[in-house]
């Protein structure tokens, strides 16, 4: 014969524990969530995304369409006898509002811009070619250069390619146009529109402006007569 056991009178019985859980689930949600073991959640680790050869691709491609664009709209696309025929230089392409700012992007679609011509048999112009040749151990060897004592400070071209980028909010608008430079006669003009990914925010990342000298100090002296 069993007899039923008796709960001391300071221990709670089986189902006030369970009243008592469930109203600390509803007073305290967020602090209860933590101890209740059904509600851990596994560590989740963030993943930044990669940089894809798509984004690469996909801007090429872009450029390759407003090279199209240009050569079409051209009177006469002869590379030897047309337009082009006394050779073109390629400039960076600068922001629309601020036309001695640049950035990456600038640079990027100007060097796309002059493989595209080169390909197409125009004579391209190579502004930066040094007058000799750098060299540096353990850097290398460089006969490309932006500085003014390095470089020509003649060249010889008909006309000249250049244009500006527009940024919005999920796009570039990038107008390219090529101009002869004796009369600055507008030859051909082309108009692209690329998505802002993470390729082209890397590129605009290094936006910069040219650097303008300052003028020198004016000093007055008052002359007594």
């Amino acid at each position: 014969m069993q007899f039923p056991r008796k709960q001391s009178p300071g221990w709670p019985t089986p189902s006030s524990l369970s009243k008592i859980a469930v109203l600390a689930l509803l007073v305290l949600p967020v602090q209860a969530a933590a101890f209740w073991p059904f509600s851990q959640k596994p560590n989740v680790e963030t993943v930044v995304p990669a940089l894809t050869v798509n984004e690469a691709a996909a801007l090429r491609t872009e450029v390759q369409g407003l090279a199209n664009e240009l050569f079409r709209n051209l009177a006469d696309a002869d590379p030897e006898n047309g337009d082009l025929g006394k050779g073109v230089l390629v400039c960076t392409f600068v922001e629309l509002k601020k036309l001695s700012r640049t950035s990456s992007l600038g640079r990027y679609v100007a060097e796309q811009l002059m493989n595209e011509m080169q390909q197409r048999h125009y004579e391209v112009v190579e502004i930066r070619k040094s007058q000799a040749v750098m060299l540096q151990e353990k850097r290398g060897e460089f006969g490309l250069s932006r500085n003014p004592a390095e470089v020509s400070q003649a060249v010889a071209a008909g006309a000249m390619l250049t244009g500006t980028y527009t940024t919005s909010k999920d796009s570039i608008v990038i107008n390219a146009r090529i101009i002869d430079n004796r009369s600055a006669k507008l030859l051909s003009s082309a108009t692209a529109i690329i998505p802002r990914n993470q390729l082209v925010e890397q590129l605009l990342a290094d936006t910069a402006s040219v650097r303008e000298a300052k003028p020198e100090p004016l000093y007055l002296k008052k002359l007594e007569l």
